[in-house]
């Protein structure tokens, strides 16, 4: 039997330990196909191949190794870009395998004259870290590792492998060196913080009364959050976290703040605010964690950790930037501080409170989304993971779930933060699980109806997801910013009987009509084989939104808002 690229592709994948791969195919892509089902690969045919880009994504957050997805050339390729570019934003290594026309009819491409082909590299360039294109067989294996290096080293990121529809079926050039499966971990490599830069951190430290440890994305890539839970005992200083870098600590712990910004929690905020040295671990501080930059503000001191020297003060402020691991520079924080004396003021987060955090007016008589999350968290174990769509399900799961061990217990796509992730997400975060961890899959209704065809691969794949829906008959987030500025609502949808839909893909599917009866709905779902929607009508006027002025700080500065403060 002739041995072609995908065949050496799919060889390669399973000596680097992934389990699984997504995609949608193209002629020209089924040399790889055909190579799994050959070798027994289990490649998960997706209904979309922006979910399948998401699919990867999840695989990669949850596993610590590479997610892999591909698409055929041209509608394959723009279908996968709104994929690609949340991987990018929240820095998630995805390897995308990407065919191509031949490679004599790159002047045919223009305006689809060869058929599909349009000039791919422009529109992804903008969505990977690194884009390699195979133009011999020989050349298959160098542009490979080339890829996954880049992948994982440094700042993480998805990179693209271009493989033309006359390379793809050619017989490949095997390298005498092996490909491991260090090359398809992340991180790679990691840097340990300059002496200088350290000590500069640990004055700044020494002398604070109110220290803070912010832990955001960046952290649980370089699975930081056993060290971020030490250092934060060893030296007695709270821990907020950014969503992403939600469970950067068990958010039990005496420690745990909560989720800063305008979906986090208003304690977590106000001791942002209050905070007279603040240490970022692995976060790129973005707009909605920081209030549009206004927090920390001017007179707080700021040591800023980041694995991306490019992040360093970009937005705010920095007093002591240090590029390096996040995970090695807060072991190395916590040898030098345990032989300190310190004068942190004994807890000085006692006081703060939660008081003003928004939610469901009281005369409300639809379902506050608030309580189906808080449900969710006194239901599902330790080693559970909820997985959230973009949005107000995002928003209300960062404030009502606590992960309660530290690590990735929970997942949202805060980096583009575009609508209609989770479902593809789920399924593969679902296979990058132990089969004794249960997953739950929580969105909008107007997030669940962008990929709720995913719920057919669940079940055609037997997947133990349970996928619980906040169908509110709207886009939320647009409904009340219309609301606010008095403009005629046109974001309201009809109504969809989305368990029924479940139930007609082969899921089951059920309504569940009250919060008192959710509880029970969860047990059963979480003990079931397959997949299990359940639908739930929830307010459309309730919010998260949390605003600066909530948190009791009015600061001038920072950019303008989309959002009250």
């Amino acid at each position: 039997m002739t041995v072609d690229l995908g065949d050496r592709l799919v060889e390669i994948l399973r000596a680097g330990g992934i389990e699984a791969a997504f995609g949608v195919p193209g002629g020209q892509t089924l040399p790889f196909y055909g190579a799994a089902k050959r070798q027994g690969f289990n490649h998960i045919l997706m209904r979309d191949e922006r979910a399948a880009a998401c699919a990867a994504d999840a695989y990669a957050r949850v596993s610590g190794r590479i997610g892999v997805c591909d698409a055929t050339v041209g509608p394959g390729v723009t279908n996968l870009v709104s994929g690609l570019a949340e991987a990018y934003s929240s820095s998630v290594p995805v390897l995308a395998v990407v065919a191509d026309v031949p490679t004599d009819w790159g002047h045919l491409r223009r305006r689809g004259v060869a058929s599909q082909a349009l000039d791919q590299r422009l529109l992804l360039e903008p969505v990977c870290k690194w884009m390699g294109r195979v133009e011999r067989a020989s050349a298959f294996e160098d542009v490979l590792d080339q890829a996954l290096r880049i992948a994982v080293t440094g700042r993480p990121g998805p990179v693209i492998l271009e493989i033309p529809d006359d390379v793809f079926p050619a017989q490949p050039v095997e390298r005498p060196d092996e490909f491991e499966p260090d090359a398809f971990s992340y991180p790679r490599f990691r840097a340990a913080p300059p002496a200088a830069d350290l000590e500069r951190a640990l004055a700044l430290l020494t002398r604070a009364r109110r220290p803070l440890i912010l832990a955001g994305g960046g952290a649980l890539l370089s699975g930081a959050a056993a060290e971020i839970t030490h250092l934060a005992e060893s030296a007695g200083i709270p821990v907020a976290t950014t969503i992403n870098g939600k469970g950067s600590i068990d958010e039990r712990h005496p420690l745990s703040v909560g989720v800063t910004g305008v979906f986090g929690n208003i304690r977590a905020s106000r001791a942002l605010a209050s905070a007279d040295t603040v240490l970022v671990l692995g976060s790129k501080l973005d707009q909605l964690s920081t209030f549009n930059w206004r927090l920390p503000g001017p007179d707080q001191s700021v040591i800023h950790v980041d694995v991306d020297p490019e992040e360093i003060g970009r937005t705010l402020r920095v007093h002591v930037g240090i590029s390096a691991d996040a995970r090695e520079t807060a072991r190395m924080l916590t040898d030098h501080l345990k032989d300190v004396s310190l004068s942190i003021e004994s807890g000085w987060t006692d006081a703060l409170t939660d008081e003003g955090q928004p939610g469901t007016p009281s005369d409300d008589e639809r379902i506050a989304p608030e309580g189906v999350v808080q449900t969710l968290s006194q239901v599902m174990k330790a080693d559970d993971v909820l997985l959230a769509d973009a949005s107000l399900a995002s928003g209300w799961s960062a404030q009502h779930f606590q992960v309660k061990a530290p690590g990735r217990g929970f997942v949202a796509p805060r980096g583009l933060a575009g609508i209609g992730w989770a479902c593809g997400a789920a399924v593969g975060a679902r296979l990058a699980m132990r089969p004794e961890r249960r997953l739950v899959c929580l969105a909008g209704d107007g997030a669940w109806a962008y990929s709720l065809s995913e719920v057919e691969t669940a079940v055609r794949c037997q997947l133990p997801i349970t996928y619980v829906i906040l169908n509110n008959a709207s886009l939320a987030w647009i409904r009340h910013t219309e609301q606010f500025r008095g403009q005629e609502l046109s974001s309201d949808f009809g109504n969809v009987d989305f368990a029924g839909v479940a139930r007609c893909m082969g899921a089951q599917g059920e309504f569940v009509e009250s919060l008192d009866d959710l509880e029970t709905a969860l047990e059963r779902a979480l003990e079931r084989p397959g997949p299990t929607v359940l639908e739930l009508h929830t307010s459309a006027d309730a919010s998260p939104t949390v605003g600066l002025k909530r948190v009791g700080r009015g600061l001038s500065g920072g950019r303008g808002s989309s959002y009250s403060t």
